[in-house]
């Protein structure tokens, strides 16, 4: 492997594991670990963690649009998830679960991940029910493909297909149920807010 295929390796492996944990929670062990690499060849590509976390800045995935429709929202989220894992991209739904435990705020980190996470759909009464069980799912998802590398299929080519369509199905189900307008009005209708 070329210097400059094994810089590449180590930033992605640190960007995907940054953008996931958080800069207290990665070491610079397991950067190395991740790229296959030793962590003195990472240390001679970032110099320290600081500098290794600047040159491998996460990148945050675009939310949706705020005019995405519920309908076949279920399968679009799933869809993105396997496709962040596949290009070894940061897991937002992933990085909620390791931060959570360390805010020093629990109540205001909740807070900011409903509206962050969440923030599209209504929160009131059974709705609520129904969004935390969003959350559940997809939290439970990238844990399984991410964690546990669970569902990947190389040699496998519809395994993704049918994952985005089985698993997207079971999100679907809960989105059905929330109290939105089918209908995308002047004020957004069935999107508003936004979400990963």
């Amino acid at each position: 492997m070329s210097a400059t295929e094994t810089r590449e390796r180590v930033l992605r492996s640190a960007r995907r594991l940054f953008g996931e944990r958080g800069y207290a929670s990665v070491t610079i062990r397991e950067v190395a670990g991740v790229a296959g690499v030793s962590p003195a060849m990472v240390m001679k590509i970032a110099g320290s963690k600081e500098q290794l976390h600047a040159l491998a800045r996460p990148a945050e995935p675009a939310p949706l649009l705020p005019d995405t429709p519920l309908e076949g929202m279920g399968e679009l989220l799933v869809r993105r998830m396997l496709t962040r894992r596949d290009e070894e991209a940061a897991e937002p739904w992933l990085r909620a679960l390791y931060l959570f435990p360390q805010a020093p705020d629990r109540e205001t980190a909740l807070a900011d991940f409903r509206q962050r996470f969440l923030g599209r759909f209504p929160s009131e009464g059974e709705d609520r029910r129904h969004v935390e069980q969003l959350a559940c799912l997809m939290i439970g998802l990238a844990a399984g493909v991410r964690t546990f590398g669970l569902l990947e299929g190389a040699d496998d080519e519809g395994l993704e297909d049918a994952v985005v369509r089985e698993y997207g199905a079971l999100v679907q189900a809960v989105l059905d149920r929330l109290d939105v307008p089918r209908a995308t009005g002047a004020d957004g209708g069935t999107a508003v807010g936004k979400g990963p």
